[in-house]
């Protein structure tokens, strides 16, 4: 038996995986999907503030992949949007080489929003998190799976399980002593649904301390206006004159923005860590999984066939 900690996009697709190859797997975790940072995600298919590079680009087009499969199915929460990406600067960006040639809709941003910055338009995974979580905690009860809810406190309560899969994201800094852990601190405004309204991003920084940014992900139960990334603030109180920034930023490219109504500021802390672990622990019956920052859903799938690699190297 496979015990998974954690409930998150990464447990969960890492579970999923591992029983679609034939192994039993078990996840314990303190909270449940609605209860994880995974639920706060504006969850739009970017690779945002992840490393490595080399490896982010393989682990994002591997999901992106599954995603665009995954769009077939009504009951997903999953489907295909076109996207406007505003960089700062003219020139390619790392991230492109993650999206498959035929994606790649537009090399300029003119006539989308704004037409004095470069940019693309991407045909993208869009993921509405409120139906991919159950949609995916379904597929991996209905494989077999279990989930039960207990705190893990030490490593030493580990010592029984045969093989434990660690996907506990910010926990792991005191669950495994990770000192390269932070919080990333993300904060977004869900206004009602406009059906005029298209989804882009800027693909550069704006306020205090250039940690807020423009962006704008339409979904059906509303659309996410975003966001920040401030490293080391680990404060899940919703700051309420932000939001009105964060709605000023996106109205800019979008002044229908202004009008609509505000349904709810919601505020996570994301993983960051200068890379993704994704290792086999030298000292422990432990594989690692954790450390995504913005990208948890971007490279779940990728990360999660990596994850199988090791579990099948272990258990070979």
């Amino acid at each position: 038996m496979i015990t998974i900690l954690g409930c998150g996009v990464s447990g969960l697709t890492t579970g999923f995986t591992l029983l679609k190859n034939g192994y039993q797997v078990q996840i314990i975790t303190s909270e449940l999907p609605e209860d994880t940072v995974s639920a706060v995600a504006g969850a739009i298919w970017f690779p945002y503030e992840a490393r490595p590079v080399d490896k982010v680009n393989l682990w994002s087009l591997r999901s992106f992949n599954i995603y665009k499969e995954l769009s077939e199915y009504p009951d997903s929460g999953i489907s295909m949007i076109d996207y406007a990406i505003i960089l700062e600067e003219p020139g390619k960006p790392w991230w492109l080489d993650s999206i498959p040639d035929e994606h790649i809709i537009a090399d300029t941003v003119s006539g989308y929003y704004k037409d004095d910055y470069p940019g693309y338009i991407v045909n993208v995974p869009l993921i509405e998190t409120p139906v991919y979580l159950p949609f995916l905690m379904n597929q991996f009860l209905e494989l077999g799976g279990t989930i039960s809810k207990k705190e893990i406190r030490s490593v030493n309560e580990l010592a029984d399980h045969d093989l434990v899969i660690n996907c506990t994201g910010l926990g792991s800094a005191t669950l495994f002593g990770d000192e390269a852990l932070y919080p990333i601190q993300g904060q977004i405004v869900k206004v009602e649904p406009d059906p005029g309204v298209k989804g882009s991003a800027t693909d550069f920084h704006f306020g205090e301390n250039h940690q807020e940014m423009a962006y704008i992900i339409p979904r059906r139960d509303g659309i996410i206006l975003g966001g920040t990334a401030r490293p080391g603030i680990d404060s899940k109180i919703p700051d309420h004159i932000l939001s009105e920034k964060l709605i000023n930023y996106n109205a800019e490219y979008d002044s229908r923005l202004s009008d609509l109504k505000v349904l709810e500021t919601k505020l996570g802390l994301r993983p960051g860590r200068s890379q993704i672990r994704l290792e086999k622990d030298p000292k422990l019956n432990v594989i690692h999984n954790y450390g995504h920052g913005g990208a948890g859903y971007t490279v779940s799938w990728g990360c999660a066939d990596s994850v199988l690699q090791l579990v099948r190297a272990e258990l070979s």
